[in-house]
């Protein structure tokens, strides 16, 4: 099965939360022989079928609760024109059935892919439930045949869910924490008596990922379902009685006085076992249960809520990241400003005089504050603080970079098509870990250019590492990048790559950024877009060996610096210092070979992304690609053999000959994790 959208949690997506972990531990109570013969005589009389009630009470997490809860059953709108009684308990997921019509599947019904009949209402004696019926003369179906059958299209099922649903990852880890409707429902099959039970309406995909990895197939639920227990010893015995009693003893290791330690096989189990605040239909007025349970799906999967746009669910995860921060103390502050009025910058910039603070201060505050090296103390922080509002797995990617650019485009009014640019640019590696520098601008350029000075030396006496942005330059870089993106004018001057970008073309601004800070007139020109930035000016076009100077006077136009001409400096290498050595030539070939291959990934991506007017998928997607000469792979292939060559070489003799030379990873490309 497609596993794209259910990647494997790292060791630092995991919260250990015991308060939540204690409360898992209290939903699960047992279920006695009393209990079970209430609770059946109370769900008939609410309208279940007895196959239904024999088994519901096995999957009631907290029995007693749900003995209330039909005590006092109530009428409520649940989907247009449809009224019913329902409860709401926290329930045991082992023993759902996965809802054999799944509205998720009728595209694939309408095109002959998915053959599962649909329901039909069962009612008889006052009692109703949806009704599967594969002993319908009319299938054809033997006792093996209909087994086969069924199990063969709940995989069509497992297997849609696995593609569409992205969720997957933080279910199996951490649980559900978010209930669904359940209903009543039949299967008939040729030859065994009728199994009922509870389906999982508009929460298969929850039911699926947590049976799935507890290793309970829909085979093994069925099988369950269809031994009702008629006497105390048999509900002792039957499969999901134990598996409670399993859940209760680790919980009672976690509530005793002394509480025992659990395993992490046993923290999985627990959190995995529940699906709390959950929805039983008992019965409806005035339609079939059948048509009342499409309507309430449909409703929740077509007629959703308005979603958030994407840039106000970053605000909302920028403020829970925020918050977590500041009570943790890991907040980063202005010299004699306090974590509470910092807070106060970041969350109003734009009511901060500019004597105080500029707009790239806040800037630069935003980025020491949320761009943290990953895995420090302060970076878990920030993931456990993302995971709350909806950030986990791979959606974590570049999660920091839009946290940031969400927080620092706060100072932007009107920051439409801009905060997408600085994002990019923020996904630089170099800007991680920074500090917070209020000095003047020009005191903070005169350290820069030291650190530059001594960065191009160190490269030219022909050591390969490329130095890390010192202190300094980081402060330049990403003040100026704030101005390049959102500054004075329309046009955006760090502006992201266009899709199909030509030769050259393809460098986004993260790329652009750390190539601009590593040369003296790149630098320069990142200097006066502050100056310029500061004074509401448009960015000056710098001339080469020009310093940058703050100036009172808007440039001319002609002089204005443009996004094309900001990328051509930014991809122009400063001159070579002069040297005759062997190993100053290989760095510059180095540094011109490392754009090359960014040029061959960005027509890589392109082609990738190339798609006939209209078409959902791209021609890659839809039948791959083949190098008509067949000599493109193999020459990459050669060259990269050749390349792992020189490096076996190097880590054989070279460190012993030369200990300065080291190889690092570059400091312009990669993910903001």
């Amino acid at each position: 099965m497609n596993q794209t959208h259910t990647p494997d949690l790292t060791v630092n997506d995991t919260i250990s939360d015991d308060a939540e972990l204690h409360l898992r531990a209290a939903q699960i109570t047992p279920l006695s022989w009393a209990q079970h013969k209430a609770l059946r005589e109370a769900l008939i009389s609410a309208g279940f079928p007895p196959e239904v009630a024999s088994t519901t009470p096995l999957l009631a997490a907290n029995p007693q609760h749900m003995l209330e809860q039909l005590k006092r059953r109530r009428p409520e709108l649940l989907a247009p024109g449809v009224i019913a009684e329902s409860i709401h308990i926290d329930v045991l997921v082992a023993g759902l059935v996965r809802a054999p019509e799944n509205l998720r599947m009728d595209e694939q019904r309408w095109a002959g892919g998915f053959k599962m009949p649909r329901y039909t209402t069962y009612t008889e004696n006052g009692t109703a439930a949806c009704m599967l019926d594969l002993a319908d003369p009319q299938l054809g179906l033997d006792k093996e045949k209909a087994a086969a059958f069924f199990f063969d299209q709940i995989k069509l099922i497992d297997a849609e869910i696995e593609l569409k649903n992205k969720y997957g990852a933080d279910i199996c880890a951490h649980g559900i924490r978010i209930g669904g409707t359940l209903f009543p429902a039949l299967l008939r099959f040729p030859g065994r008596v009728p199994i009922g039970g509870l389906e999982t309406g508009d929460c298969y995909g929850r039911t699926y990922f947590v049976q799935e990895k507890e290793g309970m197939t829909a085979s093994k639920v069925l099988s369950a379902l269809e031994k009702v227990p008629t006497n105390a010893t048999e509900l002792r015995e039957h499969p999901l009685q134990k598996h409670r009693a399993s859940l209760l003893t680790i919980a009672g290791k976690i509530t005793a006085p002394k509480p025992s330690p659990i395993n992490e096989r046993e923290r999985l189990m627990l959190v995995r076992a529940v699906m709390p605040a959950t929805k039983i239909v008992l019965k409806v007025k005035d339609v079939s249960l059948v048509e009342a349970r499409r309507r309430i799906v449909a409703q929740h999967h077509i007629e959703q809520p308005t979603p958030f746009s994407s840039d106000t669910a970053w605000q909302i995860r920028a403020e829970a990241v925020l918050d977590s921060l500041q009570a943790k103390g890991y907040l980063k502050t202005h010299p004699g400003i306090d974590a509470a009025e910092t807070r106060r910058w970041l969350d109003n910039p734009t009511e901060i005089p500019t004597h105080i603070a500029h707009r790239d201060d806040i800037a630069a505050l935003g980025a020491a504050t949320l761009l943290l090296d990953p895995d420090t103390t302060g970076d878990r922080h920030i993931t456990a603080a993302l995971r709350t509002r909806g950030v986990f797995g791979r959606d974590r990617t570049r999660a920091r970079s839009f946290l940031a650019a969400a927080v620092i485009a706060r100072a932007v009014p009107g920051h439409a098509g801009r905060q997408s640019a600085l994002e990019r640019a923020l996904n630089a590696k170099g800007l991680r870990d920074m500090g917070v520098d209020t000095r003047p601008i020009d005191e903070i350029l005169v350290d820069a250019r030291s650190e530059l000075a001594d960065a191009r030396l160190h490269r030219a006496r022909g050591n390969t590492a490329i130095p890390p942005m010192g202190p300094a330059t980081q402060q330049i870089a990403l003040r100026g990048a704030f101005y390049l993106t959102c500054g004075t004018g329309d046009t955006v001057l760090l502006e992201r790559s266009a899709l199909g970008a030509g030769k050259g073309e393809g460098q986004e601004p993260g790329q652009l950024l750390a190539s601009l800070a590593a040369t003296r007139q790149g630098l320069e020109q990142l200097a006066q877009a502050i100056f310029d930035g500061r004074r509401s000016h448009p960015v000056r076009r710098l001339e080469k060996t020009q310093s940058a100077t703050d100036q009172s006077t808007p440039p001319p136009t002609a002089e204005t610096m443009t996004a094309l001409g900001l990328r051509a400096l930014a991809l122009t290498p400063d001159d070579p210092i002069e040297d005759p050595s062997a190993s100053a030539m290989l760095t510059e070939d180095g540094d011109e070979l490392r754009r090359e291959v960014a040029a061959v990934t960005t027509r890589l991506e392109t082609m990738e992304q190339r798609r006939d007017d209209g078409a959902t998928a791209t021609v890659i997607q839809q039948r791959g690609w083949k190098d008509p000469h067949s000599t493109i792979a193999e020459d990459l292939e050669n060259a990269v053999k050749l390349l792992r060559n020189w490096e076996m070489r190097h880590e054989i003799l070279g460190q012993s000959s030369s200990p300065d030379l080291a190889y690092s990873d570059a400091d312009t490309t990669g993910a903001d994790l």
